[in-house]
């Protein structure tokens, strides 16, 4: 079983991490497609409480060495008026502040944006697993009502990890391209993971990992995120994924939580 880090895990799941099949295990294509709950909260360093929940369905396909997803949220907010929610990259923050709207704190829901995501496994030998891996965010929520930014992003990385006797250790680097919005500015972002992961069963993983990423604004301090994740097969078929995760800066979500469920169709 290949336990993926969360950086690739984001590109190819958009969502925490998941144990997957090494796409070079079995012969011919797989798909899979998935939905699942996430909500966190946390000030953000903004001093006023920021609640997020999400709900995220996802298609991924995998043949061979090469795997593509797509995946579009449900989101309800509940922050102030001037906060810009599903604004991060693959690790990023997920909220930046305009300045240019009024801080009155408001509810709004609706659907987030649409991420493509394609990673390929590189054929490095048994020693060590290299990926590379990249995502676009298209614009697909309402600037408007603030469920994001209206632009493009892009986010580009790589991921290395050795497996011995069940037990992967891993790092990524992932580097995001935020768009430009016309009324406040965001800076490209740069974030890191490491962490361990470790088959605890026949199907069934774990993985503790710590994430830091550069914030795309400046009045914003960088996150710091420590993440705990467990999956499991239910059947040959279905997948479930619980996960958790708390902030270590001021920056990051207080705690989120989520879970999982995938079927896998071929």
């Amino acid at each position: 079983m290949r336990i993926l880090a969360p950086a690739l895990a984001a590109v190819l799941l958009t969502s925490p991490a998941l144990a997957q099949q090494r796409p070079t295990e079995r012969p011919g294509a797989r798909a899979e497609l998935s939905g699942g709950v996430e909500y966190q909260t946390g000030d953000y360093g903004t001093g006023e409480e920021i609640e997020t929940t999400s709900i995220t369905s996802t298609a991924r396909v995998a043949a061979g060495r090469v795997i593509v997803t797509a995946s579009l949220p449900y989101l309800r907010v509940d922050a102030p008026g001037n906060v810009v929610a599903g604004s991060g990259g693959l690790l990023g923050l997920p909220i930046v502040v305009d300045p240019t709207q009024p801080a009155t704190r408001i509810r709004r829901q609706g659907l987030g944006d649409l991420r493509v995501g394609a990673a390929v496994m590189l054929p490095t030998g048994p020693a060590v697993d290299l990926a590379v891996y990249g995502q676009v965010k298209l614009p697909t929520a309402s600037r408007r009502a603030r469920l994001g930014t209206g632009e493009v992003d892009y986010a580009m990385g790589a991921e290395i990890s050795r497996t011995v006797a069940g037990v992967t250790p891993f790092a990524s680097l992932t580097y995001t391209v935020p768009g430009k919005p016309a009324d406040y500015a965001l800076r490209n972002s740069l974030s890191g993971q490491a962490g361990l992961g470790a088959r605890l069963g026949r199907s069934v993983s774990g993985q503790l990992s710590y994430g830091y990423s550069q914030s795309l604004i400046p009045t914003i301090a960088d996150e710091q995120l420590v993440s705990a994740r467990l999956a499991a097969g239910v059947s040959r078929r279905l997948s479930l994924s619980v996960y958790g995760n708390a902030g270590v800066s001021r920056s990051a979500p207080d705690v989120g939580a989520g879970v999982q469920l995938g079927v896998r169709l071929f």
